[in-house]
């Protein structure tokens, strides 16, 4: 067995203890809960989000500075019970004055055959993503035995269930999460930014502080506050299918970031100016907000092919002309951003770009074939 040291707080009537230990003994301790299972007063354990901790971990900078919460359990005929220990001790201070002061510890095991009577007798109360990362299931194989390994955490004795209920809606419920666009934010400062992220931050950076964007100074990059403005992490999930990556046609002429700027720049324009709407001042236009900034991002990469293989320079007239052939093609009495069905989610204007689009398509074949006829006798 190893001693854990102790520190004792007491929150008006309450009494809970502080210490470090290594989480790789330390989840054994714990109840073995599955992936999914519905516990009493926890969310159930997700492989996902217990992959990217231990991922995260096993690199050479992974640090969890975080402390985790835990409890003790009785002891029953299953496992022993980890029990707060105490002991008095000698302490001179720099003036030369002893006092005896109490000290608090616990014994936790440190061997494969302690662990056995030891199996489930602590409860997480917030944090078990944390632990569970290190359990020999997700550990990441970087992540070596003999690697020093330290979590803090929170020791609550024996508490009942309406007590746990409680402390985790307090480290939950209570707390103000970090918006997700500020955290993108921060892990762009730090270098932590995923595949999709970095290719697209330099996008919006741009677009955001070059002089000849209509969305400059309208997308919200960190955590101000901009009337009606873009969040960035939203633009990200935008250009994913503006600019994908399995595209050969766009990727083979647009192939810098500084060449997808200016040509979104020219594009965007070119829609301001067909509804005589702005980007820079937006009124109530469904166009200017981001269901209507999603629905004509998501038709770029048509507009770009038909430009490219019909030889067509890609500016203002080429776009105004496209989507006054939209809009003739749908047969409507309405304009496009009149219907708002269109726009009430991400997924209903997903699939009006894909049926316009498709609508577009045929009806655009026709012109040609009208204005283009081609005599195989001539």
């Amino acid at each position: 067995m190893q001693r854990i040291d102790l520190e004792r707080l007491k929150q008006r009537n309450d009494i809970f203890y502080v210490g470090k230990a290594d989480p790789r003994i330390l989840v054994q301790l714990a109840e073995d809960i599955q992936v999914g299972e519905v516990q009493d007063a926890q969310r159930p354990l997700e492989k996902k989000h217990l992959e990217e901790i231990a991922k995260y971990v096993g690199e050479e900078s992974g640090i969890l500075p975080q402390s985790v919460l835990i409890s003790t359990k009785q002891e029953n005929q299953f496992h022993k019970q980890i029990k707060i220990e105490s002991e008095d001790v000698d302490v001179t201070y720099p003036n030369g004055e002893t006092k005896k002061e109490k000290r608090y510890f616990t014994m936790i095991p440190d061997s494969s055959s302690d662990l056995e009577d030891y199996r489930g007798t602590i409860d997480i109360i917030d944090g078990q993503h944390r632990l569970f990362s290190f359990s020999d299931n997700f550990r990441s194989i970087d992540l070596k035995d003999d690697d020093d390994y330290e979590m803090a955490f929170c020791l609550f004795v024996t508490p009942k269930i309406r007590e746990r209920q409680q402390l985790f809606m307090i480290t939950n419920e209570k707390q103000k999460a970090v918006s997700g666009n500020l955290l993108l934010w921060l892990r762009e400062k730090l270098g932590l930014l995923e595949d999709n992220e970095k290719r697209f931050y330099p996008i919006i950076n741009s677009l955001n502080r070059e002089e000849f964007s209509p969305l400059k100074g309208r997308i919200i990059q960190s955590a101000e506050k901009i009337k009606k403005g873009y969040k960035a992490k939203e633009l990200i999930k935008i250009l994913g299918k503006t600019f994908p990556e399995n595209n050969v046609i766009i990727n083979q002429r647009l192939t810098t970031d500084d060449k997808k700027v200016f040509a979104l720049c020219k594009y965007i324009n070119g829609w301001e100016r067909y509804y005589d709407v702005s980007f820079q001042r937006p009124a109530k236009d469904t166009i200017t907000k981001i269901s209507g900034l999603r629905y004509i991002m998501w038709w770029f990469p048509t507009f770009w092919e038909n430009a490219v293989s019909e030889r067509k320079a890609f500016d203002e007239n080429y776009i105004n002309t496209i989507i006054e052939e939209i809009e003739n093609s749908l047969n409507s009495e309405y304009k496009i951003f009149d219907i708002t069905s269109n726009f009430r989610s991400e997924g209903a204007t997903d699939k009006a770009v894909k049926d316009h689009i498709s609508i577009w398509k045929a009806y655009h074949s026709s012109l040609l074939n009208d204005s283009q006829p081609f005599d195989p006798l001539a």
